[in-house]
């Protein structure tokens, strides 16, 4: 196994259990697995993977500096934003992917490209989510996670298949974690 992906793997999984958690830990350890990620990805020829690294680190700074004085210096509340906004959002992150797909096919040697452009694309939309604390950031995360499997199982990316499968479940725990916050439980 790669050291790399090794330690990539361990301080995304670190990150994404602390989000659910609502910790601000899940942002430096997030930031450090996703700047190792960036070397993975790229190594494996999943460019649009790799080229999200970089996005998530500056959404990621974003979150960080949100979920401590967000709202009127205040830390935000988890909020609920408009399930059309959320799919309309996903639809134009699909409606860009297959253009990146598209030149990614055409002119580099980019594998699995449009399962890997969609991987990116969505993702933003789910990170922004997470980073704003929307709950229906943990659905975009299912659906990402669901493509990520196979994206990165075709790939022989065996440690980042089976984080993304635990990611699967992971983002139905989140739900329902934010869920019970959002409501007072």
């Amino acid at each position: 196994m790669d050291p790399l992906e090794i330690a990539a793997t361990a301080l995304t999984l670190v990150s994404v259990i602390l989000s659910v958690k609502r910790s601000l830990w899940q942002f430096p350890f997030g930031i450090a697995g996703t700047g190792l990620g960036f070397f993975v990805f790229w190594g494996a020829g999943l460019y649009s993977s790799a080229v999200l690294q970089p996005l998530f680190i500056a959404v990621l700074i974003y979150g960080w500096w949100y979920w401590l004085r967000g709202e009127d210096s205040r830390r935000p509340k988890i909020r609920s934003t408009h399930l059309g906004i959320v799919a309309a959002a996903c639809a134009a992150a699909l409606a860009v992917a297959a253009a990146a797909a598209s030149a990614l096919e055409a002119y580099t040697d980019a594998n699995m490209v449009l399962g890997d452009a969609s991987i990116l694309a969505l993702s933003v939309v789910a990170q922004i989510l997470l980073s704003r604390k929307r709950i229906e950031n943990w659905h975009v995360w299912i659906a990402i996670n669901a493509i990520s499997v196979y994206v990165y199982a075709s790939q022989a990316l065996w440690l980042y298949t089976a984080l993304y499968a635990f990611f699967f479940f992971n983002a139905f725990w989140g739900w329902w974690e934010w869920r019970r916050e959002m409501r007072g439980i």
